[in-house]
């Protein structure tokens, strides 16, 4: 397909319902310039769609892209995907009428770190993305300014790469057969329809995958924060029960004394028995002021424990609110130190240039200015949330990515060092599962089929 004079550009929007709003790429430039906003758009992110057509509104070409626009409706100013050159390099889509499309998505992307800022089509009936586009341009492609012509010649869609049959290889004999002809165009059918089949199911397959990573990040997260609130009871309760059994030494130490002041009582009483009741009721008044005293002094120990209960629950209040103004206090120091590193870096991104970073896992990641102070304070946090994990999960899976070896312990207790098949996907590794070989160790026992694939790789 070539951009003869006889196309013209046009970028669609989208919302659940369909199309939205509808344009010349040449007032979607001024968008991203920004010399005007979209008010309708403002803080969020839209589905776009970049499509080329021919004089008879005929779709040559589709680019799904991603684009967010500010609380006040103006364009990310970061954003910068090569439409024009993702559509001249995207693969075949599906036979919109004039044969093949290009077609550029998620799935489908001719340049892999433009991949997450597309989308991919729903082939829905009843919501069909691709009908969509084409029942708009045909409605509103005069009125947006598109270049019509009814008499101009039809474009040529996008070529095929398929190896040439029999049937194909052009001949100077007479004429195939009217039988055999329908036979070449429905198998011509039969392979669009192929096409478009598959699209569909990879299209599905890249939804399921982030759906199901976007479940475990998310499940991971809670496991850490429950993990998190588990080890503080458990502090709070060893303290409690410290606390407690201090207390029981002090009871038991004091029912001793009791006991031994009874004995000693007891046993004064058999000996001054002979000096009639006088001692007797000495011996009951004394025993109830010590039962009082004892008493008065359990009540006085309960109090204490409460109390100092009372001031563990402050100190650990006083300290979280000391370590939020902390870290408070450190981001906005930092803040301030890089504030006139962000003006450069802001001005150096509206001169167009980009920030990329190669993270294993995570491939070339785009970064903005925006996102420069969270990526040189931690790394691997960072690329660890561009792969849908946490980053204790990332750095298991670095370790085991750099040296895939078992990790199981041995008799000595140094880990077993057999290889084990790399798992090359974070979101895929499973740790204490993917690093080590269950089945062989101890000591790695012979598994001729884990021996080849490890060969091979």
């Amino acid at each position: 397909m070539s951009l003869s004079s006889v196309t013209s550009e046009a970028v669609l929007f989208f919302d659940e319902r369909g199309v939205t709003k509808s344009m010349l790429y040449s007032d979607f430039e001024a968008i991203l310039d920004g010399m005007v906003g979209v008010p309708e758009f403002a803080d969020t992110e839209v589905r776009g769609a970049y499509t080329l057509v021919d004089s008879r509104l005929q779709i040559l070409g589709i680019v799904l892209f991603l684009i967010d626009f500010d609380e006040d409706g103006m364009a990310d100013t970061s954003w910068n995907i090569p439409l024009r050159h993702l559509l001249e390099h995207a693969g075949p889509g599906p036979d919109m009428g004039i044969g093949p499309i290009r077609l550029a998505c998620r799935s489908q992307c001719p340049v892999a770190w433009h991949q997450e800022q597309l989308w991919d089509p729903s082939m829905k009936p009843g919501a069909n993305d691709f009908v969509f586009i084409r029942d708009t341009l045909r409605e509103r492609g005069r009125k947006m300014g598109l270049f019509v012509d009814d008499s101009g010649p039809v474009a040529v869609a996008m070529p095929v790469q398929v190896t040439p049959t029999v049937a194909q290889i052009p001949t100077v004999a007479p004429a195939a057969p009217e039988p055999a002809r329908q036979s070449e165009q429905e198998r011509l059918r039969l392979a669009r329809a192929i096409k478009e089949l598959r699209l569909r199911v990879q299209t599905m397959e890249s939804k399921h995958r982030d759906e199901v990573a976007q479940l475990r990040y998310a499940h991971q997260q809670k496991e850490e924060i429950l993990s998190t609130q588990l080890e503080k009871v458990l502090m709070q309760f060893k303290t409690l029960k410290s606390q407690n059994a201090a207390l029981k030494e002090q009871n038991v130490s004091l029912k001793e004394q009791v006991e031994s002041l009874n004995s000693s009582l007891e046993e004064q009483a058999r000996q001054h028995a002979s000096q009639g009741s006088e001692i007797e009721i000495l011996t009951e008044q004394y025993r109830r002021a010590l039962a009082q005293r004892l008493e008065e002094e359990r009540a006085r120990l309960t109090e204490q424990m409460h109390g100092k209960e009372l001031e563990v629950l402050d100190r650990e209040e006083r300290i979280a609110a000391l370590e939020e103004e902390l870290q408070d206090a450190r981001r906005e120091q930092i803040r301030m130190a890089n504030s006139g590193a962000q003006k450069l870096l802001e001005k150096l991104q509206a001169l167009g240039l980009n920030f990329i970073a190669f993270h294993p896992g995570a491939g070339h990641v785009s970064i903005s200015a925006q996102e420069i102070s969270d990526y040189m304070q931690n790394p691997l946090a960072f690329a660890a949330r561009k792969c849908l994990v946490t980053e204790e999960h990332y750095r298991a899976w670095l370790r085991h990515y750099e040296s895939p070896v078992c990790q199981v312990a041995t008799s000595d207790g140094s880990a077993c060092g057999k290889r084990v098949i790399r798992v090359d996907v974070p979101n895929q590794f499973k740790p204490g599962v993917s690093d080590r070989n269950s089945n062989r160790c101890p000591n790695c026992r012979s598994d001729v089929a884990i021996e080849n694939v490890l060969k091979f790789k």
